[in-house]
Formats: C-alpha cells, structure tokens, sequence
C-alpha cells in the first residue's frame, strides 16, 4: 500500500476508525450496530467525537438521517464521510468541516528526539489513563469523558506527554487493517508551541512503524504532521449533531 493507492488507504482508515470507535463504544458499555454502507458506534458519551456514524460513502439526506435514529435524541454524533456530501441539514446535522485526510508511509527517517524536559510514555494503568483524560479533554477541548480502562493492552494504546513530569499533551492511537489510526491529540494551552504535541504524535504514529499512519488533521495543524511524514490524500467531511 502507497499513499499514491487512494482507494485502498480510504477503505482501510475507515475500517480502522470504525474499529476504534466500535471498540470503545463497547468497553464503555455502549451499543453498536451498522447499517448498509455505515458503522455505528455510541459509546453513551457528552464527547462528539465517540459517538459516531462512519460511511464508506458519501451519504445522503436520507441515509444520514436513518444513522442518526441509531443514537437516543439529544446524544450529540458525528457523521464522518470520505468525500464530499451532499447538505445533510435536513438530517438535522450541522457541518462541522472538511478537514484533510493525511498518509505516513512506513518506515521513513528516525523520529527526532523530544525537546528537553519532555517525556513520553504509553498509558498502561488506569490512574495514568486519569491523567490523559484530564488533559484531553482541557486540551481539545471536549467535554470530560473518561477513556474505559478495558481498552488498555488492546489494539488502542494511549499516548501521554510530560513537562519535567507534569502531565502537557496525549495522542490516541489505533492499529488495525494493516495501518495505525492517530487521533486524539491535544496539548494544554500553556504547553503549546514548543514541541510537546509533536513528540507525542509521533509516539502514537510509530506505534507499529512496520505500518502506514493516517489521521484526520486541521487546515491549520497540517504543516505540522507534514513535518513528521503526513501527506495530504483527499479530504473529507465531518458533519456533527451537538
């Protein structure tokens, strides 16, 4: 698989996205289910972004609409689409953005080193998952929802980064379908701009470096993950139920 094989990597990323958020939907005691050309996933949660819809295809007014009376009313979702969609308003969704859809191949130079005072570690117990939680949700910012410690020693591995010990940025990552899925990065305000984000996507980026990464990216963080590797591929289509 290439970055070039648009395709495949669309097909796989989703699968991954989806498997992620089935997961964690499931070890938080939520529901999951799927319809023709989508997987639903409700982790019960006040964050958007774990309650979600994810098409292999750019949905329609209607089709939207069915994924969403999968969720309780008032249960805030996000639609992920690969492509372009048409105006799922009449779905009662809102659009949230069309972000860039980026690609590291495997393998590539060494990562560099973390800037001075700067540590990183995988999350492996559930008081220093406590931490990660904190930080995502100040860092984002979302709503506090704790990650559920069933995930931990799973395909999702948690990413978090300390200043001289003290708790600044995290990172997600999901390995499935033959890449790594990184999501979930955050840095506390008064730690940001000096490199702290960056070590700990990387961590989360070669958390199986023998396999491609990708991740959702802004307009405004893409220069930086272009930095690490990321190239842009295409973009895609958020669209969210608050």
């Amino acid at each position: 698989m290439t970055v070039v094989d648009q395709p495949t990597v669309v097909r796989d990323a989703l699968a991954a996205m989806a498997g992620r958020a089935v997961a964690w939907a499931m070890a938080a005691g939520g529901r999951t289910g799927c319809l023709p050309g989508v997987v639903l996933a409700d982790a019960g949660s006040p964050c958007v972004f774990l309650n979600a819809a994810l098409f292999d295809v750019p949905p329609e007014p209607a089709g939207a609409a069915a994924a969403a009376g999968f969720f309780p009313d008032g249960r805030p979702l996000l639609v992920v689409s690969p492509g372009p969609t048409a105006d799922l308003t009449p779905a009662g969704l809102v659009l949230m953005g069309r972000p860039p859809f980026m690609v590291r191949p495997a393998g590539g130079a060494a990562p560099v080193p973390a800037p001075p005072g700067v540590t990183v570690e995988e999350v492996v117990d559930a008081e220093v998952l406590g931490e990660w939680d904190r930080v995502l949700a100040a860092g984002y910012p979302v709503p506090h929802s704790p990650a559920p410690a069933g995930l931990l020693g799973g395909a999702t591995r948690f990413w978090l980064a300390r200043v001289e010990g003290e708790p600044a940025a995290v990172a997600l990552s999901h390995t499935g379908h033959g890449l790594v899925d990184v999501e979930a990065v955050a840095t506390l305000p008064r730690f940001r701009g000096r490199g702290v984000g960056s070590a700990v996507t990387r961590a989360a980026t070669l958390a199986d470096p023998s396999s491609p990464a990708v991740l959702i990216a802004s307009d405004a963080g893409a220069g930086v993950y272009r930095r690490m590797g990321y190239v842009p591929v295409t973009r895609w289509t958020l669209w969210m139920r608050p």
